[in-house]
């Protein structure tokens, strides 16, 4: 079945680590280890989740090489293909949208994976994060976004604190009237960990999609909100299970959200630290419950709310049509 992932970090050390262990011909940094390490000294919750990103297994240095840049988005997108997407979007932190010849070199990375998968799309967004600490800065960040958007960055995700109760909005939103201007699509993360901030994220100037946002079950009033608003939401099902923000997986509400007509798509978050790929998250959601016309609707609903150009939409949705994949089915899209 084809798939799409509208929510994956670019995970920039951790995919040049297994560039450079091949390269030398090492072993790669131990995620497995990592992993149990973790659940046997922090439990589930906000405490486990809040170390994502805190090992870097190689100094990020190794970035300024233009060689190894294509390579590491291209190692990524080459996953994702090979685990039968046909679309992705990766999330990059830092100043790495601002880099001089970003999106060339991203082009790049995708027309190499192109060649083997040619079905693959990709798009880049840039995280912007804590965007009221230093309204300066932010609003530098933000000039380099949109200089980028006119090089072929596709939109932005909004990062934030405090994540796990309700946050000011206003300098968010306030930027993201200057993104929705250049033309960029806009996520944000919100209720990954409580209902808080869902409603906020809904409520942005232009955005139409929220990453996670699987307590908006907890809330009759939510799904209302987020289907009148045409909000899609961005589910990672390992994401939720390893840090523990939902009791149990199979408590999971993917199911409830479906029927509450949410538009859902399914991600991989951080594969290389989690062990996942985006057929691992529609294997998981198989099992939750998911008919094999809802997964394929995951699909559809994804190509849907991307952040890409018509064209390319037109082109994967008819691709998935000549197929036979997608059709009409309850609950599997709007």
């Amino acid at each position: 079945m084809p798939k799409a992932d509208l929510h994956v970090h670019q995970e920039a050390t951790r995919y040049l680590d297994l560039i450079l262990a091949e390269r030398e011909g090492r072993e790669p940094y131990d995620w497995a280890a990592w992993r149990r390490r973790l659940a046997a000294e922090i439990p589930p919750g906000k405490e486990r989740l809040r170390r994502v990103g805190s090992v870097q297994p190689v100094p990020l240095g190794h970035d300024d090489d233009d060689e190894l840049f294509v390579a590491r988005f291209a190692a990524l997108m080459r996953d994702h293909a090979a685990a039968g997407a046909w679309y992705v979007e990766i999330r990059c932190g830092g100043e790495v949208v601002t880099r001089d010849g970003f999106m060339s070199m991203f082009r790049q990375a995708e027309r190499q994976v192109r060649t083997d998968y040619p079905h693959l799309r990709a798009e880049a967004l840039a995280i912007v994060i804590h965007a009221g600490r230093d309204p300066g800065r932010a609003d530098a960040f933000a000039d380099g976004c949109v200089r980028a958007a006119g090089e072929g960055l596709a939109g932005v995700d909004f990062l934030y604190a405090p994540y796990d109760t309700e946050a000011d909005w206003a300098p968010m939103y306030r930027l993201a009237e200057r993104f929705a201007e250049a033309g960029l699509g806009i996520t944000a993360h919100a209720g990954e960990l409580s209902t808080a901030n869902i409603a906020a994220a809904a409520r942005m100037p232009g955005l139409t999609r929220i990453g996670h946002g699987i307590h908006a079950a907890a809330d009759p009033e939510l799904p209302k909100l987020l289907v009148d608003r045409g909000v899609t939401l961005e589910c990672a099902l390992t994401c939720n299970d390893y840090f523990g923000v939902l009791p149990e997986l199979a408590e999971h509400p993917l199911l409830r959200l479906v029927e509450a007509g949410v538009a859902i798509t399914l991600a991989t978050d951080n594969p290389v630290q989690l062990s996942t790929t985006i057929e691992r998250e529609y294997a998981a959601a198989a099992r939750l419950g998911m008919s094999v016309d809802q997964l394929a609707g995951f699909t559809r609903n994804a190509i849907r709310a991307a952040f890409t150009s018509d064209e390319r939409k037109s082109a994967m949705l008819g691709e998935l049509s000549e197929i036979g994949q997608v059709g009409d089915f309850p609950g599997g899209s709007r």
